[in-house]
């Protein structure tokens, strides 16, 4: 049966209304100018071919049933029968071989690479010719979407996309879900070697950054171990924190978001098929249309929805790694935290587990003895519960404000926790704690590390104002927001997803 498109407009681009990207699957056309999702991909670390694609209502997926309820209407790539998966075999984050997570979620079943926009944004040109083009709408909670600054934006560069090739009127046309700069990728060779000065610090090089795409895309090397010499980085694993700044237009925003990626570089700098670790409230819905799940790095910076580019300005630490044991046994462990979090035995909240201490977590449970920055204030916490209780008239908002100002601020600040994750590495890595002091995990980092980069991403133009970068403090937050809750502009609630209690039982 054809699927049925109805268009709209969002700036000079079309929209295919009503798209359900969980129903493409069947209704896609086979064309000449994509390839599969699955065709030649990697899924960070793990090759693309152990998996298939699904969505959420599989009855045959190796999947715990509590997982794919997350996904119904979504996309999503899961193990081929016979592969081993997390949760399904003993937890061994040091094992001979990465295990195949549960799911990815990829958003949608194709991609088209190297193609342009056309210059009244109707058409793509690409490698095997032209074929219509529109992309998926804004969902009902985005408050800002493309306009005439993002197509010009777009025609200046090559573009990846994630999508479907659909027919209308037996027409192909092809409706992007994700669209990709290309250049956004690592110069091997032209990147500057810079190491931190006197003075300068990984806070200095965020906040030098102050607005979306008025900054630019700049990779700056703070550490190498051959300097001076050709850099051989291409198909080097890698382990990186995305940091992710503060919207523009939210003030419940302005902590930023930290996530984690393991994956491969490309043999041209490449770093589209990272895969991330991207933990959010498992159990609220999102404006953004963002899920809890491990996501290829084009999607989680680049879907027209959920991708965090659109909403503000993100920084990157990679660590370039001569072997993959390290981003191995981090990604293991990150599958097996997912696992749990999916099955509700790991819970979120967001003063004691939220989703920098998700991500921290697994880091030092492994041996990385990152250090610890202490509470806010300890004296502000008793001082702020009686207050907040009163306020709100429940003890629920007295022990949310306690717990806040009294926890540890690298389980809970997003820069907190990535400025300490790269100064400590860079600190190992220049031989600050010796040697009988590490822990096995932190000798092996030493050892592995062949580089360590700071990349710059700047927001994506669109209607939306420009974002900036992340408090690195509650203190910090203090001084940006309104005193008076009331005051602050905020992004609409779309409220909760009532996970089933009978899926608890799913999990094994």
């Amino acid at each position: 049966m054809p699927f049925r498109l109805r268009f709209g407009e969002a700036g000079p681009l079309r929209t295919a209304e009503g798209l359900r990207w969980g129903a493409v699957l069947g209704a896609t056309y086979a064309g000449p100018y994509s390839e599969r999702a699955l065709s030649g991909e990697r899924f960070g670390l793990l090759s693309s071919s152990g998996f298939r694609l699904a969505t959420g209502q599989c009855t045959d997926c190796p999947v715990p049933e509590a997982a794919l309820w997350y996904f119904r209407d979504e996309v999503i790539a899961t193990p081929e029968s016979g592969q081993p998966v997390t949760g399904q075999a003993p937890f061994a984050p040091d094992g001979d071989a990465l295990l195949h997570p549960s799911l990815v979620w990829i958003g949608a079943p194709e991609i088209i690479e190297h193609a342009a926009l056309s210059e009244d944004g109707r058409f793509l040109l690409t490698p095997a010719g032209r074929v219509p083009f529109a992309v998926t709408p804004a969902i009902p909670t985005n408050r800002a979407y493309l306009d005439h600054s993002t197509t010009a934006f777009f025609r200046e560069r090559p573009l990846r996309m994630r999508g479907a090739t659909l027919l209308e009127r037996g027409v192909p046309i092809f409706v992007a879900r994700t669209i990709w700069p290309e250049d956004t990728r690592v110069d091997m060779d032209g990147a500057r070697f810079e190491p931190l000065k006197e003075g300068e610090t990984l806070t200095t090089l965020i906040r030098a950054q102050t607005g979306g795409v008025t900054g630019i895309y700049a990779v700056r090397v703070l550490w190498e171990r051959h300097p001076g010499q050709p850099r051989r980085w291409a198909n080097r694993p890698v382990l990186a924190f995305v940091l992710d700044g503060a919207q523009g237009d939210d003030d419940g925003a302005h902590g930023g978001h930290l996530a984690l990626a393991t994956g491969v570089f490309g043999p041209h700098g490449e770093w589209s098929d990272w895969l991330v670790s991207n933990f959010y409230p498992i159990d609220d819905k999102s404006d953004k249309g963002i899920l809890s799940a491990l996501v290829p790095m084009d999607n989680y910076l680049a879907d027209l929805n959920s991708g965090q580019a659109w909403y503000r300005p993100n920084y990157m630490l990679v660590a370039v790694m001569r072997e993959s044991r390290i981003p191995s046994r981090v990604q293991a462990t990150l599958q097996q935290v997912f696992h749990g979090y999916y099955c509700h035995a790991i819970g979120y909240d967001r003063a004691t587990n939220n989703s920098t201490a998700l991500v921290i977590d697994p880091l030092r449970w492994l041996g990385w003895n990152i250090p610890e920055t202490g509470p806010t204030s300890y004296l502000a916490a008793m001082a702020a519960f009686p207050v907040a209780a009163l306020a709100q008239g429940s003890l629920a908002g007295g022990r949310d404000a306690f717990g806040l100002l009294a926890a540890e601020k690298t389980r809970l600040v997003p820069r907190d926790a990535f400025e300490a994750i790269g100064h400590d590495l860079l600190g190992l890595l220049d031989g600050d704690a010796p040697k009988g002091e590490l822990t096995p995990f932190e000798r092996m980092l030493v050892a592995d590390v062949e580089a360590v980069l700071f990349v710059r991403i700047p927001q994506i133009p669109s209607s939306r104002r420009f974002g900036t970068y992340p408090v690195g403090s509650l203190v910090e937050l203090g001084g940006r927001v309104p005193w008076d809750g009331d005051e602050w502009e905020t992004a609409p609630d779309p409220g909760k997803r009532l996970f089933p209690e009978r899926l608890t039982g799913s999990c094994r």
